[in-house]
């Protein structure tokens, strides 16, 4: 028959502390989001107002000819340009995922998905439905685009954010 090891009880504590600081250590270095990126954070917070900026501008001419859809289809271009650059940035960031996904509502806020789409929700869809083309969509149409608008930018620039504020608290 064999005997029972024994183990002393300060042994066994010395041991589980040794086991959790090397667990705790190996873990310090596991990310599950990406770092902040001020790059990322600068393209939202500049596509957060200019994308205001024009809605703004249009309630002043909404029910004008200077409403119409294709006097405005240059910012439509602009943002898409902005936005595929800032798509192509946080693409390339690894473990990015989040801000990816908030990335592609932005899009589909302001432009939809690409095209003019009669049932579509986006700024541009409203701007180009066949009842508002020519002198712009309501005025409520507009605040509830730039509501939505607002809120999903927001999103992606408070994950950013939060993203800053823990690398922050970690160096400290």
């Amino acid at each position: 028959m064999s005997r029972p090891i024994r183990i002393s009880i300060r042994s066994w504590a010395a041991a589980s502390v040794v086991t959790l600081l090397s667990l705790l250590a190996s873990c310090a270095d596991i990310r599950i989001v990406s770092d902040y990126d001020e790059e990322t954070a600068k393209s939202l917070t500049s596509l957060e107002q200019t994308t205001d900026d024009f809605i703004v501008a249009l309630e002043k001419v909404v029910g004008t000819p200077d409403g119409a859809f294709d006097k405005h289809a240059a910012f439509y271009d602009g943002v898409d340009r902005d936005l595929r650059r800032l798509e192509f940035r946080v693409n390339a960031i690894p473990k990015n995922n989040h801000t990816q996904m908030l990335v592609k509502d932005i899009r589909a806020a302001i432009l939809g998905a690409g095209a003019c789409d009669e049932t579509g929700t986006s700024l541009r869809d409203l701007h180009c439905l066949p009842a508002s083309r020519a002198r712009g969509p309501s005025k409520t149409a507009l605040e509830l685009s730039r509501r939505n608008v607002n809120q999903t930018i927001s999103a992606a620039l408070s994950l950013e954010l939060a993203k800053k504020q823990g690398l922050e608290h970690n160096d400290q």
